[in-house]
């Protein structure tokens, strides 16, 4: 086993994927805090922020795209395997490189068709806040450049567990 420490890329990398993992859990403790506040100043002042509905939504969408995009660096997310680990290995390598080069397809559609809405918000304000309303459309375009990046990681995970023999009956190969 190589014991020299991981290069820069690694490190950044893996700093990245740390970062997206505390901030997605950052906004979900804010998430519950504000909508807690914002209950008990409804209820018990009759009075609640203008922006008590906006703020939560947008860091709503912010903590769940970021946590996609950490789940798919970790190969996390949902798929279907059980027919996949029957197949040998040649064939199952094919097979994963397709299905990730759907998903980068798939992905890279919606960040193209993200571009012209930001586009368009992006001089837009809320009236609660007075951001711009591209702040609940940037999560989208960010979280499918990271997750391009990294299912092409993970195609380069399936090609390094396949040439070291990893794809064997019963395990499911390509870093998941």
């Amino acid at each position: 086993m190589d014991a020299s420490p991981p290069g820069f890329w690694a490190r950044f990398d893996r700093a990245v994927e740390m970062f997206l993992y505390y901030a997605s859990a950052m906004l979900l403790l804010a998430i519950a805090t504000l909508v807690i506040g914002i209950v008990v100043t409804r209820y018990f002042f009759a009075q609640s922020p203008i922006w008590g509905e906006d703020v939560p939504r947008i860091l709503f969408i912010w903590m769940t795209y970021l946590g996609i995009a950490v789940a798919t660096k970790r190969g996390q997310n949902l798929r279907v395997t059980f027919i996949l680990e029957k197949v040998p290995p040649r064939p199952r390598l094919a097979l994963e490189l397709i299905m990730h080069a759907i998903v980068i397809a798939m992905i890279a559609t919606i960040a193209w068709h993200s571009w012209p809405v930001l586009q368009l918000t992006w001089g837009m304000r809320q009236f609660s806040t007075g951001w711009t309303m591209a702040v609940s459309f940037i999560p989208f375009t960010l979280a499918a450049v990271l997750m391009i990046v990294y299912t092409l990681q993970l195609m380069r995970q399936s090609v390094r567990d396949y040439q070291a023999g990893l794809y064997q009956a019963g395990q499911t190969g390509g870093g998941h």
